[in-house]
């Protein structure tokens, strides 16, 4: 796997059991609760016997994962001289591995089992993806087999007439080299080709899942598809359109790989790596390796939008210092245990990637290190397999339907950025909001607050949706040009008594809080760096905060100076925030903004919004830093209130580095019972009991100490 690529339980509970730990789903003569008193409950440490989880696909999912790249080289000498079987599957066994995808065919076109349609690496002398698979297999570990679908080097230098060609007529990009300079399409005599060494190994093997990587769904301007698309009428000199042929084409082969899977090997995992998460078939991994180009802003958006699909996931992190690919690298245990962790308290489950080394013998350092990350992981299964994340927000973005392909950052308003959705993930996240993240294409009704994010426009259907959202008493947060109409003359529902005029002039502008959002806010005008729109309340709308401007724009030119100094002068006589009723707008794109900017102010005035609209959210954390990630899912009738404590800390230019996690103690917690009635609460795995009032709504109880991460369950 290359980052380049993505940017274009097994004994576990018997062993707990046996410990004397507590599991979820059993009662304790030890602790009773008080219903709506607040009355606190002591009780010491309990042990029970585990509850099954009722989720067989979240039973069968893979819990503890490895993705094992092997993108050769030409002229490696040596390959495979120091592999064998039994040391490979023993030292995933070791490391608590329970699945891991292995290679077929290598981004470099090579293949690593006796293939006769594709090219077997020169000099190797064994059926290595035979060997691991009958190795790890024997083991009770499942394998899913890898073949690059984009990239194949070999088999493009052979054959020219299987590239695509650009719009300059190139099929090779030499001067601009990395992996895609040379870019296949599966419009050619490639397609048939790559699909039928998929079919050699569902055939040949008992795979139990097929990874396909690195699709691409850049135009090709060759003759087979400019005469296709000649033939379906399609416009070829419209450079969408010849996008879209693209796509077409690539879902045309998807289906051809999905009627295989089901002749051949049915039930089994497929992956298309590349391709947006709405398009996987069985499952969802989710490509992120913060140190590879991803950065930590990515997980906590993509995750939140990956479990409203309706598919197990997991993150796919990686073991490397860098990048894919960097053998000598390797990175802390508590860098990879937050990716991890923060998988598990989203409701997903775990993988890290490798590299193998052409001798094919894997690195021992490499999986004491996944060995140490697992066997923290491992005790809290019992609790978290199958849970479900709750939330009371959703961030909607319809560009999120083809993420994380390049076509989600690509297409829409000309003023889009997925920072918006970034941002907007960070800011709730500082506040421990529960929060999903959609396209909008789901049902939004359990929904309390819908937030649109700076630059959503509201087409007809997300229309008809915020409209019933609003009818049932919901509440929508907007921001910047979000919920205007397509074209962005008008706001697009009747509950916004708003006008725009159009862009904000100034820049920058500065905000003064009404008393209804000034709790917390600096007692003076706070700065905005990000124009917005300017724009007026109308009849019944009440101004949240004013807008105030500078003397002059900032970078302004006279010809005798450049304005470089920007105080403020006086009042717009516009707004920067207004509510109309259940509808709150903020005149510029706060969620990017806050993403760019982190004016902490802009957090704290949307805290006091929040409060105005969702009073009473599901989860309440004070004693807590703002670095401090809070999350709740649930399953077969227990609550789980995930806390972690890592800080990603920047180390010279660029590299962000988690070296050690930071302990917070007594984090105090109130969770919204929702009707319920709380009998116990309790760490995982540790079991120990943790006194408890219930208040009202809410169930009350103090963790502790947080060292990284800890794992609350409510009962």
């Amino acid at each position: 796997m290359d980052a380049e690529c993505n940017r274009r339980s097994f004994l576990v509970a018997g062993s707990i059991a046996s410990a004397g730990m507590i599991l979820p789903g059993t009662a304790s003569a030890a602790t009773q609760s008080t219903a709506g008193m607040a009355q606190a409950i002591t009780a010491s440490t309990i042990a029970q016997a585990p509850a099954p989880t009722t989720d067989a696909v979240a039973l069968r999912f893979p819990k503890r994962a490895i993705h094992l790249d092997c993108h050769t080289m030409p002229g490696m000498y040596d390959i495979a001289k120091d592999f064998n079987a039994e040391e490979f599957s023993q030292t995933l066994t070791d490391a608590g591995v329970d699945y891991i995808t292995v290679f077929a065919k290598c981004n470099l076109g090579f293949a690593y089992y006796p293939t006769q349609l594709g090219k077997v690496y020169p000099g190797l002398q064994i059926d290595l993806l035979g060997q691991m698979i009958e190795a790890c297999h024997a083991k009770n570990i499942q394998v899913a087999a890898y073949f690059n679908t984009g990239i194949d080097h070999e088999h493009a230098r052979l054959h020219r007439e299987w590239c695509k060609v650009d719009k300059e007529g190139r099929v090779n990009k030499i001067a601009d080299m990395g992996h895609w300079f040379r870019d296949l399409c599966l419009n050619t005599g490639y397609g048939p080709h790559i699909l039928g060494m998929v079919r050699e190994v569902v055939e040949r093997y008992p795979v139990d899942g097929i990874f396909l990587d690195c699709f691409d769904l850049g135009p090709c301007y060759g003759e087979e598809c400019l005469s296709a698309m000649k033939k379906q009428r399609m416009n070829v000199f419209d450079d969408a359109q010849v996008g879209d042929f693209c796509q077409q084409v690539t879902y045309k082969f998807l289906e051809e790989v999905e009627t295989l899977v089901a002749a051949t090997r049915p039930g089994i995992n497929i992956l298309y790596n590349g391709l947006a998460y709405r398009k996987q078939p069985t499952h969802i991994e989710l490509e992120v390796l913060p140190t590879g180009g991803w950065g930590y802003e990515y997980l906590p958006f993509a995750i939140r939008y990956a479990r409203t699909l309706g598919k197990p996931y997991f993150t796919m992190t990686g073991r490397f210092h860098k990048s894919w690919g960097d053998f000598g690298g390797i990175r802390t245990k508590h860098s990879v245990l937050n990716d991890c962790f923060t998988s598990i308290a989203n409701g997903g489950t775990c993988s890290v990637g490798d590299h193998l080394h052409p001798r094919a013998r894997l690195e021992p350092a490499v999986y004491s290190l996944v060995g140490d990350v697992y066997k923290a992981v491992q005790p809290l299964e019992p609790w978290t397999i199958g849970a479900r994340a709750e939330a009371d927000i959703v961030v909607v973005e319809p560009h999120m339907r083809e993420f994380p392909s390049p076509r989600a950052y690509l297409a829409g308003a000309e003023d889009f950025s997925m920072d918006s959705v970034k941002g907007a993930a960070r800011v709730l996240s500082e506040l421990k909001h529960q929060f999903d993240v959609s396209d909008g294409q789901e049902d939004l009704s359990k929904y309390n607050v819908i937030v649109l994010a700076d630059t959503v426009r509201v087409t007809a259907d997300l229309k008809t949706k915020l409209e019933q959202h609003l009818s049932r008493g919901g509440a929508i947060i907007s921001s910047g040009t979000a919920g205007m109409t397509e074209d962005g003359s008008a706001f697009a529902l009747g509950a916004y008594s708003i006008s725009s005029e159009g862009p904000e002039p100034n820049n920058p502008t500065f905000i003064e809080p009404m008393p209804a959002v000034a709790d917390g806010m600096p007692p003076m005008l706070i700065t905005n760096y990000q124009p917005g729109i300017a724009m007026q309340a109308g009849p019944g709308a009440e101004v949240l905060a004013r807008l105030y401007k500078p003397y002059s724009n900032l970078r302004a030119w006279d010809y005798e100076h450049e304005t470089m100094y920007c105080p403020p002068e006086k009042d717009t006589g516009r707004p920067a925030v207004v509510r109309c009723g259940n509808v709150i707008h903020v005149s510029f794109p706060l969620f990017a903004g806050y993403l760019r900017d982190a004016v902490l102010a802009h957090r704290t005035l949307l805290a006091n919004a929040l409060r105005l609209i969702l009073p009473e959210p599901t989860l309440k954390v004070s004693n807590f830093p703002s670095f401090g990630r809070a999350t709740v899912t649930a399953r077969d009738g227990i609550r789980l209130v995930h806390l972690l404590t890592y800080v990603p800390e920047l180390r010279g230019a660029s590299m962000q580095m988690i070296e050690e996690p930071i302990a917070v103690d007594n984090v105090q917690v109130a969770l919204r019972s929702d009707g319920r009635e709380s009998r116990k609460v309790y760490l995982a795995p540790q079991g120990d009991a943790v006194p408890f009032t219930q208040q009202g709504s809410y169930v009350n109880f103090t963790i502790p100490r947080v060292e990284g991460y800890q794992l609350a369950v409510v009962e």
